[in-house]
């Protein structure tokens, strides 16, 4: 568990759901999720940071935050076991006591799971490298997206999906993989694609030996597009706008 800024702010809890293994050296500046998650939110202006990883009591820190981000995850998030139990438990505390969670990845599919949608493989198989997605009319007006262009670029990089809107949503933002982003209750927000990731983190989390694992099962050059990755610099701002539209 780590933690930036001062109690004198509210307190934003980041659910850090991946699992590393040594092929990832933890020395790597690389391998630093809250960190990845720090650098577009306003710590120590306006927002305490923690972070709370699978091994740590989760519910009880979702209890002491104000709000909740969770960050995307190599889990299967449709799977049953202990780690997605207690991710959902999270979720659906802050359902109860009315408190902002904003869902990445694998926080986006956890969502879609605790409000019944199905979830699972996506049909289109991998989604991977620099993608657009187009806000729909009620993404274009929600304060998550203030300032974005309706027609935004964003790196993803996910094989599940959440595969239909969940009763109550709206669907925010839409693309190949239809369901890009939604919200429910106007505080339970979600997006696919990975706002905080930029080429060098995508490609130091498709290191080898993930790379050679996945090689001959794609569909396109994993290396080529993974070489090719540019920047999306408006992505991030989703950030921000979560803070100050939801938190503060």
């Amino acid at each position: 568990m780590s933690s930036v800024s001062n109690h004198s702010r509210p307190t934003v809890l980041l659910l850090d759901m991946y699992e590393w293994t040594d092929a990832y050296p933890a020395s790597n500046p690389l391998r630093d999720v809250t960190g990845w998650f720090a650098r577009h939110l306003p710590v120590g202006d306006k927002i305490e940071l923690i972070s709370g990883g699978v091994n740590d009591d989760l519910i009880a820190m979702a209890r002491s935050a104000d709000a909740v981000i969770s960050s995307g995850s190599p889990r299967d998030a449709w799977v049953d076991d202990p780690v997605n139990d207690r991710a959902l438990d999270v979720v659906e505390h802050c359902r109860e006591a009315g408190k902002p969670f904003l869902g990445v990845c694998y926080g986006h599919q956890l969502l879609g799971r605790a409000l019944h949608a199905n979830v699972g493989r996506q049909p289109a198989g991998y989604e991977l490298g620099n993608v657009d997605v187009t806000l729909t009319d009620e993404g274009a007006a929600c304060p998550l997206f203030e300032g974005l262009p309706r027609r935004l670029p964003v790196i993803e990089s996910h094989q599940d999906a959440v595969l239909e809107l969940p009763d109550g949503a709206r669907l925010l933002a839409t693309g190949e993989c239809p369901v890009q982003a939604f919200d429910f209750n106007g505080n339970m927000l979600a997006v696919q694609f990975h706002p905080e990731m930029d080429p060098a983190v995508l490609q130091f989390v498709w290191g080898e030996p993930r790379r050679e694992l996945w090689r001959p099962k794609l569909n396109f050059d994993l290396d080529e597009r993974l070489a090719g990755l540019k920047q999306t610099p408006a992505a991030p701002r989703i950030f921000q706008n979560f803070i100050d539209h939801y938190v503060i």
